[in-house]
């Protein structure tokens, strides 16, 4: 009879617990953008801007773009910022590009609180 080691490789159950990191920081990430979209549906759309739009490497919990906007609602101005969530940086890079600083974007503001709003992504 031979003996086989079968004691865990703790390099590779690091790694797996990892990646399962990044993947359930991305898919709560992604399931909080998916709600605030929907709860913002309904909500008027107004006129806003890029103030900056970066890539931030997180590691655990995966990486994100951060996109910080400005509005204005009732004659006051208003700034506010996501965190979009992305497994691929390639994709990442290209959000960046397209959102850069002093670009228009669309913001949701709900009417009841102006304080509220999310971008509308064509």
């Amino acid at each position: 009879m031979s003996c086989v080691d079968v004691t865990p490789c703790y390099t590779c159950l690091a790694m797996s617990g990892l990646v399962l990191d990044i993947f359930i920081g991305f898919l709560l990430r992604s399931i909080v953008m998916q709600w605030r979209r929907a709860a913002s549906r309904n909500w008027p759309a107004v006129s806003g801007s890029v103030v900056r739009c970066y890539f931030q490497k997180q590691g655990f919990g995966g990486d994100f773009v951060v996109l910080r906007y400005k509005y204005k609602a009732d004659f006051e101005r208003f700034q506010s910022e996501i965190k979009k969530p992305y497994i691929y940086t390639n994709y990442a890079d290209a959000f960046v590009r397209h959102h850069f600083a002093g670009s228009e974007l669309k913001v949701r503001i709900n009417p009841k609180d102006p304080t509220q709003s999310f971008p509308v992504f064509s």
